[in-house]
């Protein structure tokens, strides 16, 4: 039974990544973005949750803990797609603790930059009632996200998926 964080900037291959990984566990995969997109409907409580930003995390990271609690309750694997900060990661891997599951952390980045506005320019996700973020957006969350403290695997966008995918997998099963 495995908690997996794939964690890192919009746009590096986060949720292709916990895709791939929650095929091979196999697992649940819980991604942010579809989570709280089922609150954008509801456009009274979204105006509470959205702003500030910080705020937004918190809701998001404590609904996808109680689905990622339920599903270690039943001896499943679970991975979380996010752009998570270290305090939650400690969270997690107390519950992966608490449920006997291995905790694994995983962070995502791209350093060449033209290739990440790429991706970010050309993906359509398709979330119902979520949104696309602009490059400039995504551009400002690449110098303010502050990277994970926490012992993790990193990986770089740059290099093919395969590659990616085999490590974080390595990664996984032999820490």
């Amino acid at each position: 039974m495995n908690l997996v964080v794939v964690s890192g900037w919009t746009g590096a291959g986060k949720s292709t990544l916990a895709k791939e990984l929650g095929a091979r566990l196999p697992a649940t995969v819980l991604s942010f973005d579809w989570i709280m997109s089922g609150l954008r409907v509801f456009d009274d409580l979204w105006a509470l949750v959205e702003d500030p930003p910080e705020f937004q995390r918190e809701v998001g990271w404590s609904l996808m803990t109680r689905v990622a609690e339920q599903q270690l309750a039943r001896s499943g694997s679970v991975v979380l797609d996010l752009v998570a900060r270290d305090a939650v990661i400690a969270r997690w891997r107390d519950l992966a603790a608490s449920y006997g599951a291995k905790f694994s952390l995983v962070e995502c980045t791209c350093t060449d930059i033209s290739v990440h506005r790429s991706r970010v320019e050309g993906r359509q996700r398709n979330i119902p009632g979520w949104y696309e973020l602009s490059w400039e957006r995504v551009e400002r969350g690449r110098t303010a996200y502050p990277l994970l403290t926490a012992p993790k695997l990193s990986i770089d966008a740059v290099d093919p998926l395969d590659k990616n995918v085999e490590a974080a997998w390595a990664h996984i099963v032999h820490g």
